[in-house]
C-alpha cells in the first residue's frame, strides 16, 4: 500500500472514534475506502442485536452498480457470515477473497469432502451476487459486529496483501468506533427519554399549579409567547451561541418558570387581600423549589439557573440570591420581563389589571432598576403599542395583541 494511503487510512481511523453517529462513521470511511483504494464499490453489513440480523446500512458506489433492495439483510445462515463465525468449518476467521475461494473450490482435497464443496460453491455464489471480489470481518471480541464488502477495483489491479492486512486493521476500528458510536445513541436515547418523562410529569404539574390557581389561567401561555418574541428581537443586538438550543431551553424554561409554586398553599395563590410578610415569605421560596426539582436533569444545567433566578433584579434587590446586572441568566432575565408584564395585564383578587399603556409604562420606568435595559429595549420592539396606545401593532399575542 502507498505510504500516502496508508496515513490517509491511518488518519480517518483515529478520527472515528470521535464520532459518534454510527451512519455518519460507517459513510466517512466507505467513502475513504471507495475513493483511495479506486473501487467500483463498498458496503458495510452491520449486526442489528433487535432483528438478529446483518443491516447493510450504506454503500458508496463509483458506476450505476446497486446491491438489490432484497439483498440488504444477511441472515446468520448467510454462508459470508458462517464463513467467519462457524467454527467446524475451520477456514481464517478475518477475511475471504473471490479468487481464492475459487481456487479453493478447484482442489482435490475439497472435492473429496461434498459437504465443504456445497459450502464453498454457495460462498462463491453469495459473493458473486455482491459482485465482492473480498470480505473483511469486523469482530469486537467473539462477535461477529460487521463484514465490510469490497468491490473490484476500477483500474482491476488484485487487493494485494498489504492492503487487506491494513483494511483488517481499520476494520477492526470501525468496530470499535461503532461501539462507541452506539453507546452514545444508547445514552442520548436514555436522557432523551427520561427527559421526556420528567418533562411530561413535571408540566404535569405545572397545569395542576394554575388549575389551583384560578387567578393565573393561561399565565404560563403568555409568558413562553412573550419570552420568545423578546428573544427573536434580541438576537439582532447580542451574538447569542446556538440560538436554537437558547431557544428551546428559553420554551422550557418559561413553561416551568413557576413550577415551585406547586409548594406553596392554595390559601395564598388565591387570597383576596394583599399578601403579608408570612405570605411573601412563602411566595419568594418558590424559584428555589421550581429550581431544586428540575435539577434531577443534568441536561437541565440553563434552565435550572433560568428558574432559580427570574424574580432577580438588575439593580440587585431581588431574590432568591440578589443577583445583580449581568450576573443574571440570560434566560431569567427574559423571563423576568415577560412574567411582571403578564402579571401587571391579569386581574388579581386584590387588583384589576393594568392597561397595556399603563403596563408598557411601568416596564420602562424600571428599566435598569428591575429589568434588564437591553431586553427591555427588545422587549419595545417585539411589542410596539398602538398610536391609540390599547393594542399592540403586531399579532404574536393572539386575542391580546388585537
Amino acid at each position: 500500500m502507498r505510504k500516502s494511503l496508508r496515513e490517509y487510512l491511518e488518519k480517518t481511523a483515529k478520527q472515528t472514534i470521535l464520532i459518534h453517529r454510527s451512519d455518519t462513521l460507517i459513510k466517512l470511511i466507505l467513502r475513504t475506502i471507495v475513493s483511495k483504494l479506486n473501487l467500483e464499490y463498498a458496503a458495510m453489513a452491520i449486526y442489528d442485536k433487535n432483528k438478529d440480523e446483518y443491516i447493510i446500512k450504506i454503500s458508496r458506489s463509483r458506476d450505476s452498480f446497486k446491491i438489490p433492495q432484497n439483498f440488504l439483510k444477511i441472515t446468520k445462515e448467510n454462508p459470508i457470515v458462517r464463513y467467519f463465525v462457524d467454527e467446524e468449518l475451520g477456514f481464517k476467521k478475518d477475511h475471504i477473497f473471490l479468487d481464492k475461494i475459487s481456487s479453493l473450490i478447484k482442489s482435490e482435497k475439497i472435492k473429496t469432502n461434498l459437504k465443504l464443496l456445497k459450502f464453498l460453491e454457495d460462498l462463491k455464489f453469495t459473493l458473486l451476487l455482491y459482485r465482492a471480489c473480498a470480505c473483511i470481518a469486523g469482530f469486537f471480541g467473539k462477535d461477529l459486529i460487521g463484514i465490510l464488502f469490497l468491490g473490484e477495483r476500477k483500474d482491476k489491479k488484485k487487493i494485494n496483501d498489504d492492503d487487506l492486512a491494513f483494511l483488517s486493521v481499520l476494520s477492526t476500528d470501525i468496530v470499535m468506533s461503532l461501539k462507541n458510536a452506539w453507546l452514545f445513541e444508547d445514552l442520548n436515547y436514555q436522557i432523551q427519554k427520561n427527559k421526556d418523562l420528567f418533562l411530561q410529569t413535571v408540566l404535569a404539574l405545572a397545569s395542576s399549579i394554575e388549575a389551583k390557581d384560578r387567578y393565573t389561567r393561561g399565565h404560563t401561555e403568555r409568558v413562553v409567547k412573550y419570552s420568545l418574541a423578546i428573544a427573536d428581537v434580541l438576537k439582532k443586538y447580542i451574538k447569542i451561541q446556538n440560538y436554537d438550543k437558547f431557544k428551546e431551553d428559553l420554551r422550557i424554561s418559561a413553561l416551568l418558570h413557576d413550577i415551585g409554586k406547586i409548594g406553596v398553599p392554595e390559601r395564598i395563590l388565591n387570597k383576596k387581600k394583599p399578601l403579608n410578610v408570612e405570605d411573601i415569605e412563602y411566595i419568594r421560596k418558590h424559584p428555589v423549589i421550581g429550581a431544586d426539582i428540575l435539577e434531577k436533569i443534568k441536561d437541565f444545567k440553563d434552565i435550572v439557573l433560568a428558574v432559580k433566578h427570574h424574580h432577580e433584579r438588575y439593580d440587585g434587590k431581588g431574590y432568591p440570591d440578589g443577583l445583580k446586572n449581568k450576573k443574571i441568566p440570560l434566560l431569567a432575565s427574559i423571563i423576568a420581563i415577560a412574567d411582571a408584564f403578564d402579571a401587571m395585564t391579569t386581574d388579581r383578587p386584590y387588583r384589576k389589571a393594568f392597561s397595556l399603556k399603563e403596563a408598557v409604562k411601568e416596564i420602562k420606568r424600571n428599566r435598569k432598576r428591575q429589568f434588564s435595559p437591553l431586553v427591555v429595549d427588545s422587549f419595545l420592539k417585539a411589542f410596539p403599542l398602538n398610536k391609540n396606545e390599547e393594542s399592540f401593532n403586531i399579532t404574536h399575542l393572539g386575542s391580546r395583541g388585537s
